[in-house]
């Protein structure tokens, strides 16, 4: 099975590539990653024609940074939940109520 790789690990290693003076090609990224979909690594060679690797990345760690808010504030949502059951098993146990399971 072909592991799957993103742009930007796709062009780094290009990069590393071409630090050694060495041009790049589908095959022989593929040869460098050891794998990999000639398509994925033809579509990152294109994309790094539009976009330098340095804005790809800045933009990976903006969405990222969004991703890990959302999830923080999703965390803060259920654990205020778990505090509201928690609050109303609590009264149910003051009202002499069989405990919830």
């Amino acid at each position: 099975m072909k592991r799957h790789y993103d742009t930007i690990e796709i062009l780094i290693t290009a990069r590393h590539l071409e630090a050694q003076g060495i041009r790049p090609s589908v095959r022989m990224l593929r040869l460098a990653l050891g794998g990999g979909s000639n398509a994925a690594i033809s579509q990152a060679l294109a994309v790094a024609e539009l976009t330098p690797l340095e804005e790809l990345i800045r933009r990976r760690r903006e969405n990222l940074d969004l991703d890990l808010t959302n999830a923080r504030r999703a965390l803060a949502e259920l654990e205020a939940e778990q505090a509201r059951l928690d609050e109303l098993e609590d009264s149910l146990k003051v009202l002499g109520k069989p405990e919830l399971d």
